[in-house]
C-alpha cells in the first residue's frame, strides 16, 4: 500500500496559508474591522504584544499555544484578558483560521490543471484499496478534487470503512460534531465558521441542530479526543502497518506534532512487512532541518524532491 500524507504545504500550492503567512493573509482576505470576531482577535493581539505591526507578532500556532496554556492554568494575560475573556479568544482565533481558509478555498485556481487536481486523476486508475491519504489540513482541497475525478473518499468516522480512504487527522471545514451522540456529520460545503448555528445543518442520528466544528488547532496542546477522530486515528495506524510506501506532500513533520509523530513511529514498529517502506519527502525548498528531521525518524534511505507539490504520485 502507498501512503501519502498531506500537509500545508500541499494546500499552499494552491494558495492557502502556510502557518507563517496566516495573519497577513487573514488580514489581507477579512480586514480588521468588518466583522466583529475577527476584530476582536486584532485587538487582542495588538494589546498583549504591544505592536502594532503584524510581522513584529508570533505565528499563530505560538498565539494559540500562549491561550490554550492560561487557559489550561486558569491565568489571564493582563488585566484586559482574564480566563473568561480568553476563552472567546480562543473561540474567535478558531473562527478566524476557518474564515481565512474558506476565503483561500474560494480564491484558489480552479480546473484539471491543479496540482490537486493532478494527482486525484493519477488514482482514478489505481484499485483503491492500493492507497490511503493522510491529512494534517482542514480544506477541503483534495477532497473537492477527489470528487471532481469520481473518487467518493471515505473519511472513516465510523465503523463501516471503504475505499479510497481519506483520513482527516485535524478535522475538516466540512465536518460538523454532534456534542449530544457524537456523531460527524459531512456538510457539502465548508461549515466550520459558520457554526454552531447553519440553517437546515441537524444531526441525522439524534436530530440535534447545535452542531461544532471538528477543527484542531495549530497549537502545542492539542487534543484529540472526539471519539470519530479516535476511528480516524485507528485507522492511520493501520495503514501506516501496511505502508511499503509513504510520501510526505508539503508537511515537514513539525516537532509540536507529537501525535503524527507517535501513530507513523507505532506503525512502523508493528508493520506487517519486514522490509521497510519507502519514504520520500516533497517539499517546495530545500531545507537542511527538513532532511535532519526525516532522516532522524526514517534513516538516510528518504528521497527528497524540492520541487514541490504538483501532483506526483
Amino acid at each position: 500500500m502507498d501512503v501519502y500524507i498531506f500537509g500545508a504545504g500541499a494546500s499552499a500550492a494552491e494558495g492557502a496559508p502556510t502557518t507563517a503567512q496566516f495573519l497577513a493573509r487573514a488580514r489581507d482576505y477579512l480586514g480588521m474591522t468588518g466583522d466583529p470576531r475577527t476584530a476582536g482577535v486584532w485587538r487582542f493581539l495588538t494589546t498583549v504584544f504591544e505592536v502594532e505591526a503584524l510581522d513584529q507578532i508570533p505565528p499563530v500556532d505560538e498565539i494559540i499555544s500562549l491561550v490554550d496554556w492560561c487557559l489550561h492554568t486558569d491565568q489571564g494575560l493582563g488585566p484586559a484578558y482574564p480566563p473568561r475573556a480568553l476563552s472567546e479568544v480562543r473561540r474567535d482565533l478558531e473562527y478566524l483560521l476557518c474564515q481565512t481558509l474558506d476565503a483561500a478555498v474560494d480564491r484558489r485556481p480552479h480546473g484539471s490543471d491543479s496540482p490537486h487536481a493532478r494527482f486525484a486523476q493519477g488514482l482514478v486508475s489505481r484499485p483503491a484499496g492500493e492507497y490511503a491519504l493522510l491529512s494534517l489540513n482542514y480544506d477541503t482541497m483534495l477532497d473537492d478534487a477527489l470528487l471532481a475525478a469520481g473518487l467518493q473518499p471515505d473519511y472513516a468516522l465510523d465503523d463501516r470503512v471503504a475505499a479510497p480512504l481519506l483520513l482527516k487527522l485535524h478535522g475538516s471545514l466540512n465536518w460538523a460534531h454532534c456534542p449530544a451522540c457524537d456523531r460527524i456529520e459531512v456538510a457539502r460545503e465548508q461549515v466550520a465558521h459558520l457554526l454552531p448555528r447553519v440553517a437546515g445543518l441537524a444531526c441525522s442520528r439524534c436530530g440535534n441542530p447545535h452542531l461544532l466544528g471538528v477543527i484542531i488547532s495549530p497549537t502545542w496542546l492539542k487534543r484529540y479526543t472526539l471519539p470519530p477522530l479516535v476511528r480516524v486515528f485507528d485507522q492511520a495506524l493501520g495503514a501506516i502497518r501496511r505502508a511499503r510506501r509513504i510520501v510526505f506532500a508539503g508537511y515537514s513533520l513539525p516537532p509540536a506534532d507529537v501525535a503524527i509523530h507517535q501513530v507513523i513511529r507505532r506503525g512502523l514498529l508493528t508493520r506487517i512487512h519486514q522490509e521497510r517502506p519507502v519514504v520520500e519527502v516533497i517539499n517546495h525548498r530545500p531545507s537542511d532541518e527538513v532532511v535532519e528531521r526525516f532522516t532522524r525518524l526514517f534513516g538516510k534511505g528518504v528521497r527528497f524532491d524540492f520541487s514541490g507539490f504538483r501532483g506526483q504520485l
